[in-house]
């Protein structure tokens, strides 16, 4: 039987989450109008994640099967929606 090491958790990457930050900083480049602050873009981040599928890897060399499940436009479309959410009931208030 292999041994288990609970402690290999910083080993498996969800890949759609690079994906998310690496879209932001294209939408933040194009829409002046998001706040850049830390809370209002940790608030799209996260209410972009739980908006699309997950994809668990422990490497990050291929992302080729995570384009499977929703594509950069599928991503960005959520981001935009995200983003309005935040402007309409932004934290950093």
């Amino acid at each position: 039987m292999p041994k288990i090491n609970i402690y290999d958790y910083d080993k498996i990457h969800n890949i759609n989450e690079k994906r998310v930050w690496e879209l932001l900083i294209q939408l933040i480049e194009n829409d002046d109008t998001i706040c850049t602050c830390r809370d209002c873009i940790l608030d799209i981040v996260a209410i972009t994640l739980n908006n699309i599928p997950p994809h668990y890897q422990v490497s990050e060399d291929d992302f080729s099967e995570a384009y499977k499940k929703i594509s950069d436009e599928g991503i960005l479309s959520e981001l935009l929606t995200a983003s309005e959410i935040v402007k309409k009931h932004p934290h950093h208030l």
